[in-house]
């Protein structure tokens, strides 16, 4: 079940995504695509898809669009990556994905939210500086109740 590298999962993922493309083509040889052509849809679509996926490579960049459109990381959180998410959910909830691809997504969506982390953080600390400059006192980090 394990492997030297840690990469079995990987590879037998790579494997019934070649052999679902090769049976979607209808014969034995998959029709050869443009595998980035999703790379030029609009930057929510390309976070889903990267969830959808499980692909890492660009997560980081699209991410950081996001947040440079959306403007709040948190919002960038409750959008278009839970949007994502969702979608993972439903894939998986209808058949379609298997554990181990839901796996991948969430790593995905791990690594999204590490890459917004320090904007959430410096977030929190403008608005505490606000609050403290506006005479206010600091929010409770603590829930009531």
């Amino acid at each position: 079940n394990n492997s030297a590298d840690g990469g079995h999962v990987e590879r037998l993922l790579k494997f019934a995504e070649e052999e679902k493309e090769r049976k979607a083509a209808g014969g034995t040889q998959a029709v050869k695509v443009n595998k980035l052509e999703w790379r030029e849809k609009p930057v929510r679509e390309r976070l889903t898809y990267s969830l959808i996926k499980g692909i890492s490579e660009f997560v980081d960049e699209d991410t950081e669009e996001a947040r440079q459109a959306i403007k709040s990381p948190l919002q960038v959180i409750e959008g278009p990556l839970m949007d994502g998410m969702n979608e993972v959910g439903d894939l998986f909830g209808a058949g379609k994905m298997f554990l181990p691809q839901v796996i991948k997504s969430a790593r995905v969506m791990k690594k999204a939210v590490a890459y917004l982390i320090p904007y959430l953080e410096k977030e929190k600390e403008d608005v505490r500086a606000a609050r403290e400059a506006a005479g206010l006192p600091p929010e409770d980090d603590k829930p009531k109740g």
